[in-house]
């Protein structure tokens, strides 16, 4: 057997342990590398990927590093493909759709963490500003949760007829707005202050009220509406 039928044939035994260990044990008992080592089998057929993973866990520092980089980051480790990139990004694209689909609730929303929380799982992995729009019916089931424009890492554009446009549409009475600092304090910015108070004077003209802003800066959230000064912006009934 030549040496390169013996290298392959070494990858394939280990594969198929790798495997038969996960069936019969479970993921929880596979180190971090373990387990993308594994995922890597899906997109190098026939090669050593435990190796690559040890690479690309040192170059991005965690799992949601590797599947949060771009495929261009990605591409920069030695042995990282066009295949390899790909399923890493669609992973973390699908990991932070399941988690928005699992934080969203059919029962109505009682309490600001509840929503905060909701909010949080849709900046998981957002590098850039977004404009997130929550709309409620008067009993605080969520009927329309969505991005409704964007920016770049310091600032984002805001319409308030765009705004009011979805509201609108999906005939809500109660909505909440956030946005994100990607990069710093979750502090509102005067234009903030600004913008919130021209929304929440055009939503009491056609008889919806404004819930709340929240900012999302990089380790931590600010909720305007838990602030005194800008309690008279608010409306609804939320417990802490």
């Amino acid at each position: 057997m030549s040496s390169q039928n013996t290298k392959k044939s070494v990858h394939a035994g280990h594969r198929e342990r790798v495997r038969e260990n996960v069936l019969k044990n479970g993921f929880e008992q596979l180190e971090d590398h373990r387990l993308l080592e594994l995922l890597l089998f899906y997109s190098i057929p026939r090669e050593d990927t435990n190796e690559l993973a040890h690479n690309l866990l040192n170059r991005f520092g965690s799992l949601a590093g590797v599947v949060k980089a771009s495929p261009k980051e990605l591409k920069k480790v030695s042995g990282v493909g066009d295949n390899t990139a790909v399923m890493l990004t669609s992973l973390g694209e699908l990991c932070v759709r399941v988690l928005k689909e699992g934080n969203i609730k059919k029962t109505p929303y009682l309490n600001s963490s509840e929503i905060i929380d909701l909010i949080k799982s849709h900046y998981i992995n957002e590098s850039i500003e977004r404009f997130l729009l929550l709309c409620f019916d008067s009993m605080m089931h969520l009927k329309f949760v969505e991005f409704i424009s964007e920016g770049d890492t310091t600032k984002v554009e805001f319409d308030v007829k765009n705004l009011l446009g979805y509201v609108i549409d999906c005939d809500a009475s109660l909505i909440v707005l956030a946005h994100n600092h990607p990069n710093g304090d979750p502090t509102p910015s005067g234009a903030d202050i600004d913008t919130t108070f021209n929304i929440s004077v055009t939503l009491r003209k056609i008889g919806v009220e404004l819930i709340d802003h929240v900012i999302i800066g990089e380790n931590s959230h600010y909720s305007m509406r838990n602030q005194s000064q800008y309690a008279n912006l608010f409306g609804g009934l939320l417990k802490e």
